[in-house]
């Protein structure tokens, strides 16, 4: 069993950048906003299993079936996978709402997901309708993620080990930890003496330093790495789903 790991895949940054400059020099249209059913929708995780990918939810139960090729989080209410080779989307449902045609894509942002079509990029909404035709050359290594979540707490660091401060500069919890993340979902992944655990905002040791790897939580999950076996913990450290290799 194989799990996608958070932050392998691109962004939109430079996209988003060249999408604004269209719009506002040839008058392209707005974008479809995501139905309010999508985003209200339970959040689903992909995973893997004999070269099929489906996806869990956050019991672990697998909702909809592994039948594709690869498959990538949900994004306003539509998920990314691959089938014949070719790229398109599904709805919480397991539904292709956009049939699969693209060589390559990636996920929705405000309204708008980049497709490549004979190796031009361009812009589609989330009925699948074209926004800006596919005519940019752009290679998908030059999209970057930008992951932005406000925080009240930053890392700092001194003697080689990490801690956190309020953005004033108050140290509210001491540097001891060999490595730290920021905050996600009220818990943060710190390593000490080579193992990930979590602690939450005050400090306190919530899911004990064990792992040999660890992302950030998100809907009450999180992806870990126990030797070669990938798994989802919730916040209580319990597995919900494997660990597998």
């Amino acid at each position: 069993m194989r799990f996608v790991l958070p932050g392998l895949r691109p962004g939109l940054m430079l996209l988003s950048l060249v999408l604004s400059l269209v719009l506002s020099a040839c008058g392209g249209r707005e974008p479809e906003a995501p139905t309010p059913s999508a985003a209200s929708a339970a959040p689903l995780f992909p995973v893997e299993q004999e070269d099929r990918w489906g996806y869990i939810d956050t019991t672990g139960t697998v909702v909809i079936p592994l039948r594709f090729e690869r498959a990538w989080p949900f994004s306003e209410g539509r998920a990314l996978v691959r089938l014949g080779g070719r790229y398109g989307y599904i709805d919480p449902a397991g539904r292709l709402v956009i049939e699969p045609q693209f060589t390559d894509a990636w996920h929705f942002s405000e309204g708008l997901a980049p497709v490549e079509v004979d190796g031009r990029w361009g812009f589609i909404d989330t009925t699948g309708a074209v926004v800006v035709n596919p005519r940019f050359e752009l290679a998908p290594g030059l999209l970057e993620e930008d992951p932005y979540e406000p925080r009240d707490l930053d890392l700092v660091r001194r003697d080689g080990r990490y801690g956190y401060a309020t953005t004033d500069g108050r140290l509210v919890i001491e540097p001891h930890y060999d490595q730290a993340w920021y905050f996600s979902g009220g818990l943060a992944r710190v390593r000490i003496d080579g193992k990930w655990g979590y602690i939450d905002r005050q400090g306190r040791v919530v899911i004990a330093p064990q792992f040999d790897q660890a992302w950030d939580f998100s809907h009450g999950l999180a992806l870990v790495r126990l030797g070669d076996r990938y798994g989802y913990i919730n916040r209580q450290g319990a597995f919900v789903w494997g660990p597998t290799t």
